[in-house]
């Protein structure tokens, strides 16, 4: 039998870049049976070999109750490994390897501390306090686990005392070159999670200061997170060119990215995102579309090493507007700095380069030995 995995998350959608197109699809091609428990509005279904149970979405403290099912789901799926993705399973995560003495892995995808004192729910007098113990909890039942996974360096170096830690990236997955669209439409576009700290009004903002002449359209490609009912009306956003398209599916991105001449990754100069790396810049990056970012120190050297664009103050919506019309403004640049992204993707910013360190370490949780005596058996 080959070996088997159990993937669980109590708040991404099945279909999570990450979780499933990248980890449970690289580890089902490569021989393991992989189950993949996530929110999802339908039971079960078997997709690209990766078998996915659907769990209902929650919201709130509800969440919480999620852990509980999974749990329960996991003791019963007679898996060799586990590996889930939520902080708020880390307890859970601790039972099921006491209970069945199997490798866990916990998959810290943020700065979980810095990540509390960017939540607009939770009272900044509280913030400090809170993030001081999300940080001994989180490393003292990550520390009771096989292994932690991190999408960063800075997060590792978090979970120092962890017995095995490896940093795996969120590189894009290889994506074939695409046909560039010139219908001569300036689109600009901004895909992921649209909150205010990623920039949703600069970028709205930055549309009152490009010539007009550019006649351009923001596309804001994702899911609006916390954005007043008076800061979201769609109508009033058309007038100015600027067109909500909510959280598409994942396939539909490649041709937004097809047809968009700009990307945008401006977000909030905050702790929480000095270090990240996220893979809309990325992305952006594998589709040859050239892109302006915040100017992290991080982020400027991945942008000006590779050639693909520019770093800007995010909070400057007259400094964005400006690099983004000599975007437009300049075929040869625009054509330029696509394929030096592009480059970029093939030859540094990709999953290949991840999926191997994810096989390695799931190989060396299970045993070499054990791994090649289970696909013996199953062949």
């Amino acid at each position: 039998m080959a070996p088997k995995v159990m993937i669980f998350s109590s708040v991404h959608p099945y279909d999570d870049s990450r979780i499933f197109h990248k980890q449970a699809k690289s580890l089902a091609a490569h021989g393991f049976e992989v189950e993949l428990h996530a929110v999802a509005d339908f039971a079960e279904k078997t997709e690209d070999g990766v078998r996915i149970v659907g769990l209902a979405r929650r919201t709130g403290w509800k969440r919480l109750l999620a852990g509980r099912q999974l749990y329960r789901r996991a003791v019963r799926s007679g898996a060799d490994i586990f590996h889930f993705h939520d902080p708020e399973l880390l307890p859970w995560g601790v039972l099921l390897a006491w209970r069945t003495g199997r490798p866990v892995i916990y998959d810290s995808h943020e700065d979980l501390p810095k990540q509390i004192h960017t939540k607009p729910w939770i009272p900044k007098a509280l913030r400090g306090i809170l993030s001081r113990i999300a940080h001994v909890v989180e490393k003292g039942l990550a520390g009771r686990l096989a292994a932690v996974i991190t999408a960063t360096e800075s997060i590792r170096d978090q979970f120092a005392r962890v017995r095995r830690t490896v940093v795996i990236k969120n590189w894009p997955l290889p994506m074939p070159a695409l046909n560039r669209e010139e219908d001569g439409v300036n689109r600009i576009l901004y895909v992921g999670g649209i909150s205010y700290l990623r920039g949703y009004r600069e970028m709205i903002r930055m549309m009152d200061h490009l010539p007009k002449e550019l006649d351009a359209e923001l596309h804001l490609i994702g899911p609006l997170q916390h954005i007043r009912p008076e800061e979201r009306n769609e109508e009033e956003l058309r007038k100015k060119n600027i067109h909500l398209h909510g959280r598409i599916p994942f396939e539909e991105v490649r041709s937004w990215l097809a047809k968009g001449k700009v990307g945008l990754v401006c977000l909030h100069p905050v702790e929480n995102y000095r270090e990240s790396l996220p893979i809309k810049m990325f992305e952006y990056m594998a589709a040859g579309l050239p892109l302006v970012a915040t100017d992290f120190p991080l982020w400027k050297e991945i942008v000006d090493q590779s050639g693909c664009g520019f770093t800007v103050n995010a909070l400057d919506p007259a400094e964005m507007a400006e690099k983004v019309a000599r975007i437009l403004q300049d075929e040869r640049l625009r054509r330029q700095m696509g394929e030096a992204g592009r480059k970029a993707h093939e030859e540094t910013y990709n999953w290949q380069v991840e999926e191997r360190k994810l096989l390695e370490l799931y190989n060396e949780l299970l045993g070499a030995d054990g791994l090649a005596e289970k696909k013996a058996s199953a062949s």
